[in-house]
């Protein structure tokens, strides 16, 4: 080769390699950063994952307060209406005890 293209090529040949040594730092570098991202999003999805668990197991335990709750109720409102009747039974009672003691002793 002619000194006047060897010293034309071999700066060309530097700024290539230059560009070659660049390029490779950049996909080593976004290689290591896709990884950091793939970490991140396998993270993120067993979050949602636990999130989501979390939440079925909330929404059951809701909604198996609320069938207690609805049991509660209805036994409240039977000793209720138990505990009228009893209490009506015994005022008629007591009605008819004062009744017949002043029928009794001429009142």
């Amino acid at each position: 080769m002619s000194e006047s293209i060897k010293t034309t090529v071999d700066p060309l040949l530097k700024d290539l390699d230059g560009k070659k040594e660049s390029f490779r730092r950049n996909v080593v570098s976004m290689a290591a950063e896709l990884n950091q991202v793939k970490g991140r999003l396998v993270s993120q999805e067993q979050l949602f994952v636990k999130e989501s668990l979390s939440r079925k197991e909330a929404e059951t335990k809701a909604k198996n307060m609320e069938r207690e709750i609805c049991k509660l109720q209805k036994t409240l409102e039977d000793r209720s209406c138990q505990l009228e009747a009893s209490t009506s039974a015994a005022t008629k009672s007591e009605k008819v005890w004062v009744s017949e003691k002043f029928c009794l002793h001429g009142y």
